[in-house]
């Protein structure tokens, strides 16, 4: 089944079609409500929901042809609740940064045996609140000398605090430091981070400044959003 072919076909649903036929009664105003509520709500929502279900369609795919037992997954259900509760976070954002950790979850779901409901539901719920900043500061101080290296920027630091790596991965936050430290705290209290905001500015060597503030957690949940290593037979 082409999951493309099957989505042109796919026109809306029944709520929209019940608020849509309400919304058309009302006396004078309906006609206008109406056209507008599906050019500007419903027509952008359904090329998102589309846009989901054709990306981790290709990953199931993708997943199939290394030998992976796709129909598997009919059955489970920890698998067929997230591509459930993801989908629906999707739908509410734009964020690339944020569609592809959702996608990058459900290939985890998928694939990895060890991870129980409650991680998997709090993880998800992570990726919900979060925006793409929470997800590209945390990624980069899992490790922000192998990120500066990968840039081509120096690693090297005498003094200073965390921020001096940071700022210097992304100097467009340097503008935007009290946006940063709300981010930092936010990871640090969800128990991602293992320092908060103060860090930043805490001096300390320059082995300090480059050295990885990712807790266990943290490491896992971004392990959780990475692409898994596709499966082998």
């Amino acid at each position: 089944m082409d999951i493309r072919k099957e989505l042109k076909i796919t026109k809306g649903d029944v709520v929209h079609a019940a608020v849509k036929s309400t919304v058309s009664l009302i006396p004078g105003v309906g006609g206008y409500l109406s056209e507008a509520f599906s050019l500007l709500i419903t027509e952008p929502a359904e090329k998102r929901k589309e846009n989901i279900l054709v990306m981790i369609d290709g990953r199931l795919r993708e997943l199939e042809e290394r030998s992976f037992d796709i129909e598997s997954l009919a059955t489970n259900e920890l698998f067929l609740s997230s591509v459930l509760q993801a989908t629906q976070i999707a739908m509410r954002t734009h964020q690339k940064d944020k569609i592809m950790a959702l996608l990058n979850a459900i290939t985890s779901v998928a694939t990895e045996q060890s991870l129980d409901d409650s991680q998997v539901h709090m993880f998800l719920s992570f990726i919900e609140s979060f925006n793409e900043w929470h997800l590209k500061i945390l990624l980069f101080f899992d490790n922000p000398k192998e990120n500066l290296i990968s840039k081509g920027l120096s690693h090297d630091f005498y003094m200073g605090g965390a921020s001096e790596a940071l700022y210097r991965y992304f100097p467009e936050l340097e503008n935007r430091k009290e946006f940063t430290k709300q981010i930092m705290n936010e990871l640090y209290q969800r128990g991602l981070l293992s320092s908060d905001a103060g860090v930043l500015n805490t001096m300390m060597t320059g082995s300090g400044i480059v050295a990885s503030r990712t807790s266990s957690t943290g490491k896992e949940f971004l392990s959780f959003i990475s692409k898994p290593i596709t499966y082998n037979d």
